[in-house]
């Protein structure tokens, strides 16, 4: 049977580091489930994967606070691409800061491993279309992008080839491409919380729905996602620490996050190859 390649890969961040900071409280690292998760997805790319190695688009913060397990990323062949500096929601930042940010970021990766990263990706692939000149602040770091939700309900796929920014010269976007479901009530991505959330089968569909368009279907997953126990969780000590009862919804959010569907994403990515087979890094699409 036929398998359409497809790309798998992980926007590694650390989710205890990035709520803290969002609630105002002094972040710290969460090493060993940062640590447990590499392990089991070098584990699945070893063992389903037929070793072909997996893109790990790291924020700099993990960078920072964790550089042996980024050099032991690239020690076992994986890519290491760029999420930003902190997982800040880009379109609210100013291009000056966008630019800094991105800079930091790709120097504190470089540092790091020794490798320069030529791949980038938004945290919540926060490029909306009113700031698509964002892309052209990627384009002066990056060879290529994955960080564009197409919606083909506003504009058309001969429409986004043609306009700018995405017919840029240097950039190559490599965009995800949601399918409609339930009377188009929901565009579902192949990835995220969508994985954890959806069946198999909805899943299938939407990367059948990108490869029939021309689009290789991307899968991507992060650290907290497919770990099983709540390595991740914030406890509720640290909310109230925070000094802001608001921050309480946060708390209960994270269930959302880190509480539903984790012990569903490895059957669901063995299910999916028989019908996709996983070309490896990302990277390659830069020099297709």
């Amino acid at each position: 049977m036929k398998r359409y390649p497809f790309y798998l890969s992980v926007d590694l961040e650390d989710f205890t580091f990035n709520m803290l900071r969002n609630i105002g409280v002094e972040p710290r690292v969460n090493g060993e489930a940062l640590i447990l998760s590499y392990q089991l997805i070098n584990r699945f790319s070893e063992q389903k994967l037929d070793s072909r190695k997996i893109t790990f688009f790291t924020t700099g913060t993990v960078a920072e606070t964790m550089p042996d397990l980024l050099r032991q990323i690239i020690y076992d062949g994986h890519e290491v691409g760029c999420h930003y500096h902190y997982h800040d929601l880009m379109f609210r930042q100013t291009n000056l800061e966008i630019n800094h940010n991105l800079e930091l970021a790709k120097n504190t990766i470089f540092k790091a491993t020794g490798v320069e990263p030529i791949g980038f990706r938004a945290p919540s692939f926060s490029i909306t279309r009113e700031r698509r000149d964002i892309f052209y602040e990627i384009e002066r770091h990056f060879k290529y992008d994955s960080s564009y939700v197409l919606n083909l309900g506003k504009i058309t796929k001969e429409q986004y080839f043609e306009e700018k920014p995405f017919a840029l010269e240097k950039l190559i976007e490599v965009p995800i491409v949601p399918k409609m479901f339930f009377s188009k009530r929901i565009r579902i991505k192949s990835g995220g919380t969508f994985l954890r959330f959806f069946s198999r089968e909805i899943i299938k569909e939407v990367m059948l729905y990108n490869a029939n368009l021309g689009f290789v279907p991307l899968v991507y997953i992060h650290p907290y996602e497919y770990l099983q126990d709540r390595e991740f969780w914030v406890p509720v000590s640290d909310f109230l620490g925070s000094r802001n009862p608001g921050n309480l919804v946060r708390y209960l959010r994270q269930i959302q996050w880190i509480g539903i569907g984790n012990a569903s994403v490895f059957p669901k990515l063995e299910y999916l190859l028989e019908y996709f087979e996983h070309q490896g890094p990302m990277s390659l699409l830069a020099v297709e």
